[in-house]
Order: C-alpha cells, then sequence, then structure tokens
C-alpha cells in the first residue's frame, strides 16, 4: 500500500508533538517519538502499510504523558482522544481518524494487558515500533531515567534468571518498585511478542543486549 503522508502534514504533525511532550519524562520526550517514528516507516515499507496511517499514529501514540493522567494505563486512550481531536483540522478523513485512534489504543503495553490486540496492519507496525524502543541499549537507558523521574526507592538487583526469566506482575497506577525489576515485569517478554516479521528480527538483536547487560550488572553488584 505505502500510502504516504503530505509533507506539511507531517511537519505540523512534529511541531505540535514537540511542543506538547515538554510536559513528558525524559523516557517518552519527543527522542522517543523520533525513534518510533523512523521505526514505524522502515517496519511500514517493508511490511507495506499504510504511511497516512502509520506515521500520525507513531507521532501521537504518547502525545498525552503520564505525567498529565491520574493513572498510566490511561494516557493512552487519552492520547487516542487527543490525536483524534487534532487530526479533525489536518484534512484527515473521519475513517482515517478513526484508524488512527485504534492503531494508538492498540500500541501500549497496558493495552495489551487490558486484552486489546492491534487488528490492522498499521496497528502491528507502530506497536511494534514502540516496544522496539523499549528494549536493547534505549530501552535500557529509559528505563532507568523512566525509574528516577517517578521516584523509584533503587535501582534494583537481578534477582531472577535473565536467560530463563521468571514472569513478575507490572503495574498499572504508577512505576515498578525498581527498574531492574520492569525487565522482569515487561521488557523481557517484548520480543515474543512482535507481530512483524521485521520487528521480530530486530527485537531478536536488542533482547541478547539486555541479556548481556543484566548478566553484566549481576556481576558488578557488591554482595
Amino acid at each position: 500500500m505505502n500510502q504516504n503522508i503530505d509533507i506539511e502534514q507531517e511537519k505540523q504533525i512534529r511541531q505540535y508533538v514537540i511542543e506538547k511532550l515538554k510536559k513528558a519524562d525524559i523516557a517518552h520526550g519527543f527522542d522517543h517519538v523520533e525513534c518510533v517514528v523512523n521505526m514505524a516507516r522502515n517496519i511500514a515499507l517493508r511490511e507495506n502499510a499504510d504511511l497516512r496511517i502509520v506515521i500520525p499514529s507513531a507521532y501521537l501514540h504518547d502525545v498525552v504523558s503520564r505525567n498529565e493522567v491520574e493513572r498510566f494505563d490511561l494516557h493512552t486512550e487519552e492520547s487516542a482522544s487527543e490525536a483524534k481531536r487534532f487530526l479533525g483540522n489536518l484534512c484527515f478523513s473521519p475513517d482515517e481518524i478513526n484508524e488512527i485512534g485504534k492503531v494508538i489504543i492498540a500500541s501500549s503495553y497496558e493495552s495489551y494487558l487490558k486484552g486489546i490486540e492491534p487488528e490492522s496492519l498499521e496497528a502491528k507496525v507502530v506497536r511494534d515500533a514502540d516496544w522496539l524502543d523499549a528494549i536493547g541499549a534505549r530501552g535500557i537507558a529509559r528505563v532507568f531515567v523512566f525509574a528516577g523521574h517517578y521516584g523509584c526507592p533503587e535501582m534494583g538487583k537481578v534477582e531472577w534468571d535473565p536467560d530463563f526469566p521468571t514472569k513478575l506482575v507490572m503495574s498499572l497506577s504508577g512505576p515498578d518498585p525498581s527498574p531492574i525489576y520492569h525487565f522482569f515485569s515487561k521488557l523481557l517478554w517484548l520480543k515474543d511478542l512482535m507481530l512483524t516479521e521485521t520487528g521480530r528480527l530486530e527485537a531478536d538483536k536488542r533482547h541478547q543486549f539486555m541479556i548481556d547487560f543484566l548478566k553484566r550488572y549481576k556481576s558488578e553488584c557488591v554482595e
């Protein structure tokens, strides 16, 4: 399909998101969005998805930050609503706007935990792109700055086997007890949840980087 987005429309969306995300935590600032947009564009071109749906969804998937909502799991629904409101002024059709809203709703891990799965190829592309930025080197950096921003009391210890991880329960109302805990409640499980071939290939590499990091981190901790 690869229907492209108008350059001027993308420019306006980009500028809007830059301004909105000045309120966001560092892990969900514009550099995160930019990485997700670039990855989503790459996957969409390889998987033949509609860029007029993928690109706005990738830009706007976190447009309402966790700082602005009562519980973390509500930010996705609020982001979808804000995206639909904003895009109504940019000559997107009602069908396109509705589809972009659905793509955003299905993009978050919190939605996955609620049983919401991507229905379209475009939704699969955006979810894979977003989740890829949660793993690998950037994922490691993001989990620690996120934990610091939201006041986690410690970095945590690697008490579980990274090669055969224990599935811990992730908090939906706020941050996990520590960034190390978050690897085992979420990050180490994302590789097997990729929905596109392009996403799966990239996730394999990033997953192994996290495994190596956790083993090295554990070896450097003073017992």
